[in-house]
């Protein structure tokens, strides 16, 4: 009779503490934290920086050593080189974040507001650069026979540096990498099912 007495009374204390949610806090209760991230986000995370458009550039680089007071038959030096590479637009995606992009789940609309694109970092093709002519004075020749020619580096520098330049005045790098950086998410987002996808970029007025 005690045993039986034991049990019912375990049953309801089992029963009361069930019932606590409603009564008072059980500190014992499950609780689900979702800290994924929005769909969108993930999928924009891996992007990092998305090298959005290639140029092919081509510079001309003319450079002359001189020595005061010593003519330039005896003494100095003139290289023509044709630099060869491309030049990179470049869109940052590693800022992302709830502020940058909003999503309307019921109209399946999503906006998204980039950095501008950047011009990245020249890339000069040891291939397909070559120098078209070098003048050397002549005690320059002769210093050449006995190991003091001079390295070409200076000259894959300068081509670097003038194609940067040029692709950064032009504009139309930057022009071409956010047209297909606009492309490349309107197709990644609609694979997603979003139907409405709006890009801007920081320097616009819209």
């Amino acid at each position: 009779m005690t045993l039986l007495v034991a049990l019912v009374v375990l049953a309801s204390v089992v029963s009361f503490v069930a019932g606590w949610p409603s009564l008072l806090h059980n500190p014992f209760s499950e609780k689900k934290v979702d800290r994924s991230s929005p769909p969108v986000l993930r999928s924009l995370e891996n992007l990092s920086d998305y090298h959005a458009a290639s140029a092919h550039m081509e510079v001309v680089v003319d450079v002359e050593d001189d020595t005061k007071w010593i003519p330039s038959s005896l003494k100095g030096e003139r290289v023509l080189f044709v630099g060869v590479g491309t030049v990179d637009s470049v869109v940052n995606f590693a800022g992302l974040d709830s502020k940058r992009v909003t999503v309307d789940e019921a109209t399946k609309s999503v906006t998204i507001r980039l950095p501008a694109p950047t011009i990245g970092k020249a890339t000069l093709d040891p291939k397909k650069s070559y120098v078209v002519a070098r003048q050397r004075g002549a005690l320059d020749r002769i210093g050449g026979l006995f190991g003091g020619q001079s390295t070409d580096q200076d000259l894959y520098v300068r081509a670097t540096e003038q194609m940067q330049a040029a692709a950064a005045s032009d504009g139309q790098v930057i022009a071409l990498g956010k047209q297909n950086t606009t492309a490349m998410l309107k197709g990644l987002l609609g694979a997603l099912g979003y139907t409405n996808v709006t890009v801007t970029y920081e320097e616009d007025k819209k």
